[in-house]
């Protein structure tokens, strides 16, 4: 009996060894109660918003993982241009019952563990007060928590792509062991797999690299061996991207980069223009009301060293880490802002960045503390608590936008989940749809479903030959019908649809009825028609 017990004590000495042994002053324990904290509000948002209906793309990661885990036998429409991990790793939770449910609560840990990443990277490259203020911005991000209750790549991504570069710091700048080299190549490329968006920030490895060891990084057999790996494991990837959109670094250069003569004949040509600053001009709104004031203001204090000492930084490491917290958020944003090229711009796409901007938000309320503690003779304790608490002020609009956001989007696209609940339920697992939410769709009714323009959709993108005979009109779409024989059409406000597809009931009494109408007030918002032959 004595021996049963005081082996169980030793298995739990070794589990909390594991998991608390980076624990080491008073910092880390604050850190743990603010990290349960981001638990909770994720937690939250989670139990608002397990049931709210999904979006194009969580419908498109959804209904691939739901086809491979349910084994179902509909139409493939991956996006081969995307990382499969998500879906692969989505799969088993339909396979073993826990389905969008499961699904959901990885988003909170990965939301949870973003938090947690982003705090030890920060010990190393500032000090545990800064990361520990910088953690209590993560937990109130209305970016984070807006998007903590949607399934999408984002965060995941993020959290993996902050954890490589963790394990990259230990293991390259600290040499701590090759072992973190290595395992930082792994996990970027599981970062790359998650979101495809994951390379844009590849060239802060190579930053981090010449800041270290200028040119002779090259001769680095350890970077070499990362790099192999890195290579070794993107190959499934390589594979997939090519076989349906052929080389995929030509492909990458002319659909991501608008390079190339393909750009120019696909119309995906990009030039610089202003345009490439958007996401650089949209901070204010990344960060929230009141809080990115404080942004300007760190902005100077914290990056002033570096511009007078910038011609000793290879001889400062505290001018390397300065430049690299620089180089990591503006290596995103103005490869976003070129990628996208457009006016309209997505907060979400530069979540890996922000630690990065809440740190320099927080630097300015750190030095307001100094200034208590020599000035106004306050101890340490009490001047923690006045920048914690004007922090905690600053973020309140954080919260509360994501709040309203959360409670104005739970039900947007609700007819639609409805809608393909209703088909399950009233169509055979044969049957065909056409609807414009194809994703969404595909996803809830579980049947295979075409877009309005099928030789577009599935003969370019997706490179199936039999659906290129199909011309992108109106008839093209009567001879696609005739041929396959769909069951149901989904007419709705919710999708982009051809102004042909829009009169095709008027047009098409005899063959198309209307079976099932959704409103929203007294406005219809969505119809289901079913052919009749």
């Amino acid at each position: 009996m004595e021996e049963s017990s005081l082996l169980i004590n030793k298995r739990k000495s070794k589990i909390q060894k594991f998991l608390f042994s980076w624990v080491k002053d008073n910092y880390d324990k604050y850190f743990l109660v603010i990290l349960a904290l981001a638990f909770i509000l994720r937690i939250w948002i989670f139990i608002k918003t397990m049931n709210q209906p999904l979006w194009w793309d969580g419908a498109d990661y959804m209904s691939a993982a739901k086809r491979l885990g349910l084994g179902l036998d509909i139409q493939d429409i991956w996006y081969y241009r995307r990382g499969f991990l998500f879906p692969l790793i989505s799969a088993p939770f339909f396979m073993f019952g826990l389905s969008e449910i499961g699904v959901r609560f990885l988003e909170v840990l990965f939301s949870t563990g973003f938090v947690f990443v982003s705090y030890l990277f920060l010990t190393r490259l500032v000090d545990k007060k800064v990361a520990l203020l910088v953690s209590i911005c993560l937990s109130f991000s209305w970016l984070l928590l807006f998007f903590s209750g949607r399934i999408l790549t984002d965060i995941p991504a993020a959290f993996l792509i902050i954890l490589s570069f963790l394990f990259f710091w230990d293991g390259y700048y600290l040499k701590k062991g090759n072992k973190f080299l290595y395992l930082s190549a792994i996990i970027f490329v599981m970062a790359v797999l998650t979101r495809m968006q994951s390379f844009m920030i590849a060239p802060a490895f190579l930053m981090l690299a010449i800041l270290k060891e200028k040119y002779k990084f090259i001769l680095n057999k350890k970077l070499w061996i990362a790099l192999f790996i890195f290579l070794v494991l993107m190959i499934p990837q390589f594979y997939l991207y090519s076989s349906h959109y052929g080389n995929p670094f030509s492909d990458i250069t002319s659909y991501y980069l608008g390079i190339g003569e393909k750009a120019v004949e696909t119309g995906n040509e990009r030039v610089f223009s202003s345009a490439v600053f958007n996401y650089i001009l949209n901070i204010p709104y990344i960060l929230g009301d009141w809080v990115y004031y404080f942004f300007f203001i760190g902005f100077v204090l914290f990056f002033f060293d570096l511009i007078l000492g910038f011609d000793k930084i290879f001889k400062n490491e505290e001018l390397q880490k300065k430049f690299f917290i620089f180089f990591f958020p503006a290596c995103i944003f103005l490869i976003m802002g070129y990628v996208g090229s457009v006016s309209y711009v997505e907060q979400r796409y530069v979540t890996a960045a922000l630690p990065f901007l809440f740190l320099i938000i927080v630097y300015p309320l750190v030095k307001f503390g100094e200034i208590l503690e020599k000035k106004h003779n306050l101890n340490k304790k009490t001047s923690n608590i006045i920048i914690v608490g004007i922090l905690l002020l600053l973020l309140i609009p954080n919260f509360n936008l994501a709040n309203n956001m959360i409670e104005e989007k739970k039900t947007s696209y609700l007819e639609v989940k409805q809608a393909g609940l209703w088909i399950k339920e009233n169509s055979n697992p044969d049957e065909i749809i056409i609807s414009a939410s194809v994703p969404q769709t595909i996803y809830y009714s579980e049947r295979s479903t075409y877009p309005f323009d099928p030789g577009f959709y599935y003969g370019t993108k997706l490179g199936n030959p039999d659906f290129l005979k199909y011309s992108n009109d109106y008839e093209g779409f009567l001879k696609f019908a005739e041929d396959y024989k769909p069951r149901f059409m989904i007419l709705s406000i919710f999708e982009s649809t051809p102004d042909w597809a829009q009169i095709l009931p008027q047009t098409n009494p005899e063959l198309l009825i209307p079976i099932k109408v959704y409103n929203q007030g007294e406005q219809s918002v969505l119809i289901i028609y079913e052919f009749k032959y």
